[in-house]
């Protein structure tokens, strides 16, 4: 409608259209005002020069005269637009009024060119001011002093923690929020928020691991995964899990959901895999898989063994499979057992370049030899966190407290029973004194290190076992070959075998004995006759799974058939040292006889502990059904021979003692021997968790290996107990996880451990030595030599180990509450803090509103003062952290001196360590004047080194990903002998030209050095190239050089000693 025309009926609703129109321009324009003035004060700076100026203005802007009455007032005008600009200056001699193009800015005012024209007319000074007037009574006041002064609130810790958190994680959290959407295995939500953070994963890796603790369901967690593949996309799964699982947790599964899977063992894989998608074949042709998942995935941490090389070869093909790995305990012996994981589905070492890891390898290495005492992941976080999904039962209850689940067709709350831990002591030398003392010396306590070698032991023949018969490569006048480094480490396996089965019952340790006295007879006929037995049985050991040695070496010992002449070796002195053993072990063997003639003081134990779960389970039961469920139990043992005897002796027992009336023909033995029904039999022992409907409770104790300890629902029971010393505590945490798991009907669940009274100290300690030799051993002959499977690694955190055992001893269940680990493999707890924090509108608007440069603080218990400091450089969108550890007296930064002799400040990069530290908890407020005045001086420290780094990466010199001398090699055979390929060629060079890993270059220096001619093995890495689909080199984006000014403080907090 033309303006000129009046419409005659009505309004003109094209003139109010305008008006709503510029009324919400004028509200965008006020609030991007707003976001202008808080980002001028944000870029203030943090240094003693900012905060005193920025002091200076806010006292100003709240000056007042002698009245009362402030000097300074601002308002803003926000019913119109305004773009002029005037000044009008009032004074004795005259009044004037300047207008232009000058901004009220120091450039505008000082430096700029700008146009302005003054007037000195009192009737323009008027008409100017009387306009000035009625504008400023339009206006509304406002508070711009409160704008810079924001950041000296005191701000709680809490409110401070969130930013940084919000820095971290808010883009991904409103992702999650936006894509949530049901779930088709109807999960709980903490499920169906891990599952939505392990599709995020998968889609960018093509793998993930799932390390929810123990008995959170990660089964359901992976199926929801399955079912979306399966359904959703129409691919084909594999899943591979342990014997058991396979057919009592799997299988069930998969029929309940209606998913169609193959499922194989582990065992099945290794054995299937060359003639996958045969009819014979377990498999189907490897490359119909789109996806492999692998329940138990610690299973495949040893890189050497056959499970290993039959997952890698799985892995292959024509395209990527999408690769899940399910665990709880992806730590158990190093923190390289997550690298071998980790290098199922990332083949590429500079794959984290982008989160500041040019190479992953030299990542996880140089994280082992800072901390080689430790299995924590905690100093992998920045990788973890981009490859783990991680939750612990503490985890569950602080952030989905009113979250349910389906138990029965029943609707619950989630639960979790209390782990209690109760110490079980027994009188080792009560039936034969001096035993132990007697076997430690043999085993090496008392020989000076300085007379040992690695792991054969030349001191003391007769009297310390030397193992020569095990190491016949020390005997060699020959040049050392890499087998003595299997031998020598060997040795010391051999005697932590010994000492473990002496522990664990005189039947192991009396059958070990005689399996090392038969091969000693073997060894020496051999050795008579002019041959020594070397044989390969120790490789292959190191290419199975098997955790012990003696079981082992009892299958078949050497193959008579692997020997070298006598010749080349120092017969005289290997037959010496060999009949010395020989001796030394028949007299062991010979007290072990006498041994098992007297009363077992552990069995009597074990019996007192079982009468005193029955009475318990007869007095709390309320029913018949509650009684049994109180008093299920499992004993584990860690060897079969043991769990054998301890079924005769307790079956004796049962049957004598009328205190353990109620185990009677109720008594179930579970080893690998029976795996074809094990898991019927299970399902007769907790039929309401691991059974179907319509099986039979008949069973109410269970004396078991650790066939059991992985994957089974046997929570309908409450006990168990740990017949051998914990050696690996981490073995303690899968077997509670059978019975500490959400749905359990029990308050509390209780772990007994056996310690052997004060023979505990002595056992550790000779352990400790004979990891140390094992250490000797690796290092004598190189890293990456001659390593057999749990020696690589485990020497140095054996410390950390017998702290475990150390709290166990003393009823600690730490290491149950926390899963042997915490979150700390992935930032999840962290995630549901910050949207814990943002689901209160309150908090949310502290956190987002909070000034930069804005900080906090609290005290914490010990003697250590820090600042944490949270920044961003630029528009850059991930944030930088730096913790700065402080002297409690100076507060100066603490120091060290690096290589060259220079004093350097302590600064701890990790982010995980910044956040940790930063993280107040519940604790109050408490900053004082001085704490700020650290604050202030030490950001340019931190300011300083996020610079250098900044800049180091931004150089591609120095992020540049290494390419491996043979992936060059391989590229020249391809320039010069490539040209068949065609448009191929340049492909395949581009992909074969990256920092792959150790498999990879194996395949390539493989082909490298076959026999074949040139333009046969230009296609044989083709073929490499396709069939594990590498990838090009990822190539970091570059990034601008930066100085100091682009690096803004986002906020910081103090932490200080109590």
């Amino acid at each position: 409608m033309p303006p000129f025309v009046k419409p005659l009926h009505g309004r003109a609703q094209g003139r109010q259209r305008v008006r709503n129109r510029l009324s919400a321009q004028q509200k965008h324009a006020i609030a991007q005002h707003g976001e202008e003035l808080r980002l001028d004060s944000n870029l203030l700076g943090f240094s003693f020069e900012a905060d005193r100026t920025a002091r200076e203005l806010v006292e100003w802007l709240n000056s007042t005269n002698e009245n009362g009455a402030p000097r300074v007032e601002v308002r803003r005008l926000t019913k119109d637009f305004l773009h002029g600009k005037a000044y009008i200056l009032h004074s004795r001699s005259a009044d004037a009024v300047f207008a232009g193009s000058s901004n009220f800015t120091a450039a505008g005012l000082l430096s700029n060119r700008e146009l302005n024209l003054g007037q000195y007319d009192p009737h323009t000074h008027e008409e100017v001011t009387e306009w000035f007037n009625s504008i400023w009574e339009e206006a509304e006041p406002y508070d711009l002093a409160s704008l810079y002064s924001a950041r000296w609130e005191p701000h709680t810790p809490q409110t401070v923690f969130g930013r940084m958190l919000w820095e971290l994680y808010h883009d991904e959290l409103q992702q999650e929020k936006e894509d949530r959407d049901g779930s088709s295995l109807s999960l709980t939500r903490f499920q169906a928020d891990g599952a939505w953070r392990a599709r995020r994963i998968l889609r960018e890796l093509h793998g993930v691991i799932i390390a929810d603790e123990v008995g959170l369901g990660k089964t359901y967690l992976a199926g929801e995964i399955i079912n979306e593949a399966i359904v959703e996309r129409r691919q084909k799964v594999l899943i591979i899990a342990p014997a058991t699982l396979r057919d009592s947790t799997w299988k069930p599964f998969l029929r309940e959901h209606n998913l169609q899977t193959d499922v194989v063992s582990f065992d099945e894989l290794s054995n299937s895999i060359d003639t996958a998608g045969k009819t014979s074949s377990k498999l189907q042709a490897l490359d119909d898989y789109a996806m492999v998942v692998v329940d138990e995935a610690h299973g495949l941490r040893n890189p050497s063994s056959l499970r290993a090389a039959a997952m890698r070869q799985l892995v292959e093909g024509k395209s990527p499979k999408d690769i899940v790995l399910l665990t709880a305990t992806p730590v158990n012996n190093s923190l390289r057992d997550v690298y071998t994981l980790i290098s199922y589905f990332v083949t590429n070492d500079a794959q984290f370049v982008s989160v500041g890891v040019p190479s992953l390898q030299k990542y996880f290495k140089t994280a082992i030899d800072l901390h080689p005492d430790e299995l924590s992941p905690e100093y992998l976080f920045d990788v973890l966190d981009q490859v783990a999904v991680r939750r612990t039962r503490r985890f569950v209850k602080n952030h989905y407290a009113n979250d349910t689940v389906w138990i029965n067709g029943e609707q619950r709350p989630i639960t979790f029973p209390d782990p209690r831990v109760l110490r079980v002591d027994y009188y080792l030398n009560a039936t034969m004194p001096n035993l132990f003392d007697t076997v430690a010396v043999a085993l090496g306590a008392l020989v000076d290190d300085s007379a040992t070698e690695a792991g054969f032991i030349e001191a003391s023949p007769g009297e310390v076992l030397t193992m020569a018969r095990y190491v016949p490569s020390r005997f060699s006048v020959e040049e050392q070959t890499e087998d003595e480094a299997y031998q020598q480490q060997n040795a010391g396996l051999l005697r932590s075998a010994l000492l473990k089965r002496f522990e664990s019952s005189s039947i192991a340790y009396r059958k070990t004995l005689e399996t090392l006295i038969q091969g000693h007879n073997t060894f020496l006929a051999a050795l008579a006759k002019g041959v020594v037995l070397t044989g390969s049985a120790l490789r292959d050991w190191g290419a199975s799974e098997s955790d012990d040695l003696h079981e082992f070496l009892a299958d078949g010992d050497y193959d008579e058939g692997n020997f070298q002449p006598a010749v080349r070796f120092d017969v005289d002195g290997l037959q010496q040292y060999c009949k010395a053993d020989l001796g030394l072990l028949k007299k062991l063997h010979e007290q072990a006889l006498e041994l098992e003639k007297l009363e077992d003081p552990k069995i009597e134990q074990l019996v007192e502990e079982l009468a005193t779960i029955a009475a318990e389970a007869d007095h709390e039961g309320r029913t018949q059904q509650e009684r049994r469920n109180k008093r299920k139990v499992l004993v584990f043992t860690y060897y079969a021979d043991t769990a054998e005897y301890l079924s005769d002796q307790i079956q004796q027992a049962v049957a004598l003692d009328e205190r353990l009336a109620d185990f009677r023909d109720r008594i179930l033995t579970v080893t690998g021997k029976n795996a074809d029904n094990r898991a019927t039999l299970i399902a007769k022992f907790a039929p309401e968790t691991a059974g179907s409907e319509g099986d039979e409770d008949l069973y109410d104790l269970v004396i078991t290996t650790d066939v059991l300890a992985e994957g089974m629902n046997l929570q309908q029971a409450r006990h168990i107990i740990n017949y051998d010393l914990p050696w690996n505590p981490m073995r303690l945490v899968q077997r509670h996880g059978r019975i500490d798991r959400i749905g359990s009907p029990h308050d509390t669940v209780y772990m007994r451990c056996f310690f052997p009274d004060e023979h505990l100290d002595a056992m550790l300690g000779l352990e400790e030595r004979i990891h140390n030799k094992l250490k000797l051993a690796n290092a004598s002959f190189g890293a990456g030599k001659g390593v057999l499977p749990g020696v690589e690694g485990r020497e140095g955190t054996f410390t950390e180990t017998r702290t475990q055992i150390e709290k166990l001893r003393s009823e600690d269940a730490g290491l149950f509450a926390t899963g042997g680990g915490g979150a700390a493999l992935s930032g999840e707890d962290y995630r549901r803090q910050l949207e814990k924090m943002l689901d209160n509108s309150i908090t949310r608007g502290l956190i987002e509103d909070l000034p930069w440069g804005s900080g906090s603080g609290f005290k914490r218990p010990g003697n250590t003062a820090g600042i944490v400091f949270c920044a961003r450089i630029a528009d850059h969108p991930t944030p930088w952290f730096r913790y700065l550890p402080l002297d409690p007296a100076t507060l100066e930064p603490l120091t060290w001196i690096d290589d060259t002799g220079q004093l350097k400040p302590d600064i701890v990069r990790d982010k995980l360590s910044a956040l940790s530290h930063a993280d107040p908890g519940a604790k109050e407020r408490y900053l004082d004047d001085k704490m700020v005045d650290a604050a202030l001086s030490t950001w340019e420290i931190a300011q300083e080194d996020i610079r250098e780094h900044w800049n180091f990466q931004a150089d591609p010199a120095n992020t540049r990903p290494e390419i491996p001398r043979v992936m060059h090699e391989a590229m020249g055979l391809l320039r010069d002998h490539g040209a068949e390929l065609g448009d191929a060629q340049n492909d395949i060079t581009n992909r074969l030209m990256a920092p792959h890993n150790s498999r990879i270059q194996r395949q390539v220096r493989d082909v490298l050095k076959s026999d074949q001619n040139n333009k046969e093995k230009v296609q044989a890495l083709a073929d490499v190239v396709r069939r594990n689909n590498l990838a090009p080199a990822v190539q970091p984006t570059r990034q601008p050089k930066i100085d100091a000014e682009d690096i803004n403080l986002i906020c910081w907090t103090a932490i200080t000693p109590e």
